[in-house]
């Protein structure tokens, strides 16, 4: 039997992908014709098409004269009548809603440059969920979308940014299209004097450890899954050239949940008396504290705390102090290796035991397990070989 020959024809160069469908093709022994943006290849004869289509018409042209099967890895161009597996944007757009509503913000804005069908998925995901769970709904802030802009002029995108920025309620939590646009957001938050994460939490989405980490407040990102649109987006177009018939709908490859950093590194709250509360509850977390410590500290009667919190946060005192311990439990768990005895220890549980009772209750699994679920992720997200 011939190994297969396949084209490897994008829009732009995405490493990620093209280890993804290096994987595959591999595992097939392919022999693969690689073209990332640039002189279409005249001539080429082969077996199957992985295209990643936007705005090139004559690569769409190209691809349409070829009469072999042809899997399209991106959702720009939904109109376009190809089989189809590609990351679920609006599920990344959920992922980031749950990521800010559960560090208590109530107030949000999403941020992309352009304005194309995965960036209106990716924002309506964020905008039903975050309303949902809050009852706010997000700003939209599309810089394509602005009358005045100049698509090249980035002066005129970041005054344009701290303007509508410095309009917003804070704490704002920003959820940006990707991880180019949340540093955009970074930089016009730092230069118009708000505090990353406290005023404004970033959020941007791709884990490109270039542009999170060489950055003065290193950005979290929600872990879209290329390795595996690509590996998978193979996979289907292996099935095409074998005689399947093409799936009647999109594949959708869900993210691997979210790389935390310190651009979203906090719980907040609006409103005074609950962000002090946070904040003893910080400055405190290794010690074992009741709710009358808490009342003393702020200089409240226990009985007016306790309904003060229930009435803006919908829960117990108790209950929020669990969450931030939890919060602080999972922060640990996934950027450290501290044993979790001390993880337990360091977080005001009195023992490991406890400590595993309290994350089986509200995280419906072992520290250990989360642990080991989170190095799982971002191995498969950062694994080059």
């Amino acid at each position: 039997m011939k190994n297969s020959s396949v084209l490897v024809l994008m829009e732009w160069y995405d490493h990620r992908l093209r280890e993804g469908i290096g994987r595959y093709a591999a595992e097939k022994n392919w022999y693969l014709t690689v073209n990332d943006g640039c002189r279409l290849p005249q001539g080429w004869s082969g077996d199957g098409i992985v295209t990643l289509l936007n705005n090139r018409t004559d690569m769409i042209r190209y691809v349409r004269r070829q009469h072999v099967p042809c899997v399209d890895m991106g959702a720009f161009r939904m109109d376009i009548p190809l089989p189809r597996l590609c990351g679920d944007h609006r599920e990344i757009g959920v992922v980031a809603a749950d990521h800010f509503s559960e560090r208590g913000f109530y107030n949000a804005a999403y941020f992309a440059t352009e304005y194309q069908h995965p960036h209106a998925l990716r924002g309506a995901g964020f905008a039903e969920r975050f309303q949902a769970k809050t009852g706010n709904a997000p700003r939209l802030l599309i810089w394509e979308h602005c009358r005045s802009r100049n698509a090249d002029n980035w002066q005129a995108q970041n005054r344009w940014l701290k303007h509508e920025l410095e309009a917003l309620p804070k704490p704002l939590a920003v959820f940006c299209y990707c991880d180019y646009d949340a540093a955009k957001i970074e930089s016009a938050c730092l230069e118009a004097g708000f505090s990353v994460p406290d005023d404004i939490a970033i959020l941007g989405v791709d884990n490109d450890a270039l542009v999170c980490e060489n950055i003065r407040v290193p950005l979290s990102s929600v872990r879209h899954d290329l390795i595996r649109v690509g590996y998978e987006g193979a996979a289907l177009l292996n099935r095409l050239m074998a005689g399947e018939p093409p799936p009647k709908m999109p594949t959708l490859i869900p993210p691997r949940g979210i790389e935390l950093r310190a651009s979203t590194d906090s719980l907040t709250h609006s409103d005074p008396l609950i962000r002090t509360m946070l904040q003893f509850f910080r400055d405190n977390l290794h010690r074992s504290i009741g709710v009358d410590d808490i009342a003393a500290a702020l200089g409240q009667t226990r009985h007016k705390l306790e309904a003060h919190v229930s009435n803006v946060l919908g829960q117990t005192i108790y209950a929020t102090l669990m969450r931030l311990r939890l919060y602080e439990v999972k922060r640990r768990l996934s950027l450290t290796d501290q044993p979790v005895k001390e993880i337990a220890e360091t977080t005001g549980f009195c023992h490991a035991q406890h400590l595993n009772n309290a994350f089986r209750r509200f995280e419906h699994c072992t520290p250990t397990a989360f642990r080991k679920r989170e190095r799982r992720q971002r191995a498969a997200q950062t694994l080059t070989t």
